[in-house]
């Protein structure tokens, strides 16, 4: 499978290639970013970019200064196909399948395996042969399942639970500290899907807490946010399970592969069978694309 890559166009002319390697790739001015453009209007964390077969899963972080626009249209979140351009104020970004640089590689190729000699393919075709009867038949590499048997497991327990603090003095700060937190990681969200399950449980909690302390209209907002933000990943949870199902029944197991790492980092906090069950899937699924990819070349 050839690499893709997310081109980078900035206002000097000047153009830089970054592969897209990772699931989750950030694109910002921080230098934790694994795409760095110094640029002021891009934030720290500005973009999540997760390549899948047919395009990639493109998040916009909340809050950011400068708008993000595809197909001239301002653009929060939701799948970008490849070939499209993500502005962001003067820098143009464009994602790129890697098809290209694979087809000039293989030229290259090409002209190289005419020299080869043809005992050395021979043995090649031998010794892959037999590798390759060796994956298909260790008990391991079987084909993937039609589908994840393990029933799955709620994304949370229940919300409406007594405030933690026990202290009347400090109830108030607790709803206070509980909220920022939760601010915080729901804006995290789109970078790692934790951040939001968490911020979930935080919000519930201050809800709690200024119900507590006898703040029934904050108690109400807090709980309103809580509410929104499960069903939200509730239903991405639900979406992702389906598509999972019938990328398998379809046998496309790069959209499976994809769709089983989205649900693996949602269930990561529920640790049991389903999380087992995701992990093995992931291990069968990467052998068999990989099964492809060698029977390709």
């Amino acid at each position: 499978m050839p690499t893709p890559q997310l081109d980078v166009y900035l206002p000097d002319g000047t153009v830089q290639n970054f592969p897209l390697t990772d699931e989750r790739v950030v694109v910002g001015t921080s230098t934790k970013c694994q795409v760095m453009i110094d640029r002021p209007e891009l934030a720290p964390e500005h973009l999540l970019v997760s390549p899948r077969p047919d395009g990639c899963w493109v998040a916009v972080a909340r809050g950011v200064a400068t708008p993000t626009i595809v197909d001239n249209m301002p653009f929060e979140r939701g799948m970008v196909t490849w070939g499209k351009t993500i502005q962001v104020g003067q820098v143009r970004m464009v994602l790129a399948d890697g098809t290209r640089a694979k087809s000039n590689a293989n030229k290259d190729k090409d002209k190289k395996e005419e020299k080869v000699s043809p005992v050395i393919l021979g043995a090649a075709v031998i010794v892959l042969g037999l590798a390759g009867w060796m994956l298909l038949t260790e008990p391991g590499n079987l084909a993937p399942p039609s589908r994840v048997s393990t029933p799955p497991p709620a994304l949370f327990d229940d919300l409406n639970r007594p405030c933690p603090q026990a202290d009347p003095s400090l109830i108030v700060s607790t709803a206070e500290e509980s909220t920022r937190i939760a601010l915080s990681k729901a804006e995290r969200m789109p970078f790692r899907t934790q951040d939001g399950v968490e911020a979930v449980t935080y919000y519930a909690q201050a809800g709690s807490c200024y119900r507590a302390a006898g703040n029934a209209e904050a108690s109400t907002e807090a709980m309103r946010r809580a509410n929104l933000l499960r069903a939200r990943l509730e239903e991405e949870y639900t979406a992702h399970r389906f598509r999972l199902e019938r990328a398998l029944e379809q046998t496309r197991y790069e959209d499976a592969l994809y769709e089983v790492k989205m649900l693996t980092a949602l269930v990561t906090h529920r640790r049991g069978p389903y999380l087992t069950a995701l992990n093995t899937l992931e291990r069968q699924l990467t052998i068999r694309i990989d099964q492809a990819a060698a029977a390709n070349r």
